[in-house]
């Protein structure tokens, strides 16, 4: 063992990896086999009178991996699931459309259907053996859960929302939430512009310690109630989100420290996350070699105590390199806030612009999530991509980028429209069956795409999707996330914030 793996050996004594580190060791494998979301896998379940378990996971997913490692090595857990159940694996990442859907449960989420595709149970969080084999003897097969009706606002209710984001505050250590500390850039960008410019600093202050010092870029979330519990996944969509907040707080504090936490963001995208043709990939796992069993693990904490140098010597942990539209959107508005801040120009963000414009919009404004891929798409690609095109347009004058804004706004009204007001999350499947042939109006992208119409000039569509969404229960079930809806409502020009 050389000095560097010592070293590592040494921290990983009580580090929180160790059940991965402790289950490799023990020889722990599977003993069941995955499946892919399809038609066949429901199928299958209602010829063999099965359930279907399915694990909404995340590459990323320190918590994934080690119920992976844990619980579904586990040969009492194992023999279960193949004598009973048929084991399908998500990614969520892959499927914005489930993400959203089970987000509340996740990540891991753990979700137990009936071959006709009607819930039995869902489950948050890391599940160890036992607790999941209890859950899965007990499971009443006979007992779908009832249907959530969404119940649709009629007025656009600002005045509610700010009561609700007031009352998550944390006057001590900024942010909003008190359980766990998360980097929440829309309530930042939101108070920058309709709140407390000071409050907003603050946050931004405050989460700091979610940097990584070395890399830069900006971890999840801290686990704990303060922001010293780092969780080491970077996922683009929270690189891009923070960005643009720290950038815009720069501008409009003219704090200079704030645009060099801009600048260590912008660093750790264009140095890791960045491709060779200037699109950018979707996240990094928290922790070294999960994904390589035949390397030693080092959890995250471990890891990223380390320096340059020593995190070479180990290896860079492993990049999620698929392209997707929605996170990409996300950069590219990111990129967008940093040059207005910086001066720096819009040459990354016009790179990455073009080029998906080539790979992931079809000619009638249709948003791929994947280059060229085919089948279903997802409301949250068009919502975020084209707002991201919107802005690039509006911060160069340049003509293409608005227009491409307005095709991609156009087609996405036509394409999720439906008769609540909102707007479908994914377009529909004739294969799904039980609670997926039903689909949702997911807030978060039904508030992104209501911006990218206040973008594009249509803001009587926009304030259709916003009314609609105002249900004092949907607002609710958002906690402490409303600061996207209340941007919404200031850009359509709601009378209320004036």
């Amino acid at each position: 063992m050389n000095g560097m793996w010592a070293l590592v050996a040494l921290l990983l004594t009580a580090a929180p990896g160790e059940d991965i580190a402790a289950a490799r060791r023990a020889g722990n494998t599977q003993r069941f086999t995955w499946v892919e979301w399809n038609a066949e896998a429901f199928a299958q379940a209602r010829r063999e009178k099965k359930v279907v378990l399915v694990d909404c996971a995340a590459e990323w997913c320190h918590w994934c991996h080690v119920m992976d490692e844990t619980t579904y090595a586990d040969a009492d857990v194992g023999a279960w699931l193949r004598q009973n159940a048929i084991t399908v694996r998500v990614d969520v990442d892959a499927r914005p459309d489930l993400a959203d859907r089970y987000l509340e449960w996740g990540w891991p989420a753990t979700v137990l259907l009936t071959g006709e595709g009607e819930e039995l149970g869902k489950f948050r969080g890391y599940l160890p053996p036992e607790r999941l084999l209890a859950m899965l003897k007990s499971l009443d097969r006979t007992a779908p859960l009832t249907a959530i009706v969404e119940p649709i606002g009629t007025r656009i209710d600002t005045r509610y929302a700010r009561e609700r984001l007031e009352n998550f505050w944390d006057a001590k250590e900024g942010s909003w939430g008190l359980k766990r500390k998360v980097p929440i850039a829309m309530n930042v960008l939101w108070e920058l512009e309709g709140g407390s410019s000071e409050r907003a600093r603050f946050t931004l202050e405050e989460q700091r310690a979610l940097l990584d010092p070395v890399w830069g870029g900006i971890y999840q979330y801290s686990g704990a109630a303060d922001w010293h519990s780092p969780h080491f996944e970077k996922l683009s969509s929270f690189q891009g989100l923070n960005l643009e907040a720290y950038a815009r707080a720069a501008l409009v504090t003219g704090d200079a420290s704030l645009l060099d936490d801009a600048r260590g963001l912008r660093r750790y995208v264009m140095t890791f996350m960045r491709s060779k043709t200037g699109v950018f990939f979707t996240n990094q796992d928290a922790d070294l070699n999960a994904h390589d069993r035949s390397r030693p693990f080092v959890d995250g904490a471990t890891y990223y105590a380390l320096d340059d140098a020593e995190r070479r010597a180990l290896g860079v942990p492993w990049v999620d390199t698929h392209v997707y539209a929605g996170e990409n959107g996300q950069v590219i508005s990111g990129l967008v806030a940093f040059a207005a801040a910086s001066g720096g120009g819009y040459d990354d963000a016009r790179t990455a612009a073009d080029e998906l414009a080539r790979t992931h919009v079809a000619s009638d404004g249709t948003v791929r999530h994947e280059a060229n891929s085919k089948g279903r798409t997802f409301l949250v690609d068009a919502a975020l991509l084209g707002l991201a095109y919107a802005r690039l347009g509006a911060a160069t004058g340049e003509a293409k980028y608005t227009a491409l804004a307005r095709r991609i706004a156009r087609r996405m009204v036509e394409t999720f429209d439906s008769p609540e007001g909102l707007l479908f999350d994914v377009t529909a499947d004739a294969d799904a069956v039980g609670v997926f042939a039903r689909r949702p109006h997911s807030f978060a992208p039904n508030v992104t795409a209501a911006r990218l119409l206040a973008a594009v000039g249509d803001k009587a569509r926009g304030r259709k999707v916003v009314a609609a969404l105002s249900a004092k229960q949907r607002l609710d079930d958002e906690r402490a996330w409303l600061g996207d809806y209340l941007l919404a409502a200031r850009e359509l020009e709601d009378v209320s914030l004036r």
